[in-house]
């Protein structure tokens, strides 16, 4: 049972059960003003990031690294414009490569990879840990960042619809910029009235579809979902993330932008269908590279192989369970 329930064994026999609370700034559910109890595998998957956060930030100290310049360089009173300005030099984005991208999902790689660059570890992941009888909720949370000077760490929840996990990593490389922490449930239309909020969603919108090259791809005597397929292409973003800049500009009414998102999550949902009755099996240490992070992984395996960690902390870090599978792991990564 305390397995079932993440709790300590000896709090089973407590008077009353634990009241368990987020330790990062909550901005869930705020739109309906009900703030809901955390769930037992969204309180271990922060644990689980902090604790892979903590070592990496005790490793980068070891190696004498300099604090990043960029954490808690911007306050909300600043333009999100120019915010977006600085997070495409922070992540050295090369406009010819990232617009030559096939589509939106090579150019989210393409961004995963530049924010590790930078310092920035990114974990993608759809489960707590490896436990696939415990998959996250996006109901509950789309993702969460933990702002730190050496060890910044992004988590988005892999069971979200892969059209917004990346607006989801702009938002949260946006909060920080304002060295802001935080866990978040609704990144495209997150509730204006929470002002940290509202700054990181137009500064990741500038970023991926600035306002100017919306405008010069928009064709008023087109209609609406032939201009947001063009804006898909020409911008290298999901749908759902121009219908709803789309809107943000004026360029769609409240209700194409609801027709437009209902045809949309109809057909992401299809996709899904058809992606499981292709029963696909992609590699697995490809997978684990995004479960923990590249920078993560990289320095994990050269603290074992300098014999400065033992394998079973590895194994904790990295969620593999065995050396061959570390040994196959660091191939796959190319170290």
């Amino acid at each position: 049972m305390a397995k079932i329930a993440l709790l300590p064994y000896g709090l089973l026999y407590a008077d009353n059960p634990p009241d368990e609370t987020i330790p990062i700034p909550d901005f869930r559910t705020h739109r309906t003003g009900i703030i809901r109890k955390p769930s037992p595998e969204l309180l271990e998957t922060i644990r689980d990031a902090k604790l892979k956060q903590e070592w990496y930030r005790d490793y980068l100290l070891s190696e004498d690294a300099e604090p990043l310049e960029f954490i808690h360089s911007f306050n909300i009173l600043e333009s999100p414009k120019t915010a977006a300005e600085e997070m495409k030099r922070i992540l050295c984005i090369n406009d010819d490569e990232y617009h030559s991208c096939q589509n939106w999902e090579t150019a989210f790689r393409y961004l995963i990879n530049h924010a590790e660059d930078a310092g920035i570890t990114v974990i993608v992941n759809s489960t707590l840990r490896n436990n696939t009888h415990r998959p996250l909720d996006t109901d509950e949370f789309r993702g969460f960042v933990l702002s730190d000077e050496y060890a910044p760490l992004i988590f988005i929840n892999g069971r979200d619809a892969k059209a917004a996990q990346m607006f989801t990593l702009m938002h949260e490389i946006a909060h920080l910029l304002i060295g802001k922490s935080g866990v978040l449930d609704n990144t495209l239309e997150a509730n204006p009235s929470i002002p940290e909020e509202h700054w990181c969603n137009m500064a990741a919108a500038d970023f991926l579809t600035p306002k100017d090259r919306v405008l010069s791809i928009w064709d008023a005597g087109t209609d609406s979902s032939r201009n947001i397929d063009n804006l898909r292409l020409k911008l290298k973003v999901s749908r759902l993330v121009c219908i709803f800049r789309a809107y943000q500009l004026n360029l769609i009414s409240y209700h194409e932008k609801e027709n437009l998102l209902s045809e949309e999550m109809a057909r992401i949902d299809s996709q899904k269908n058809k992606n499981k009755e292709k029963n696909a099996h992609p590699d697995p240490y490809i997978i684990r590279r995004y479960k923990t992070g590249r920078n993560l992984a990289l320095a994990v395996i050269s603290e074992v192989q300098a014999n400065r960690m033992l394998y079973r902390d590895a194994f904790r870090l990295l969620g593999v369970k065995s050396a061959d599978s570390l040994r196959e792991f660091s191939r796959k990564l190319g170290y």
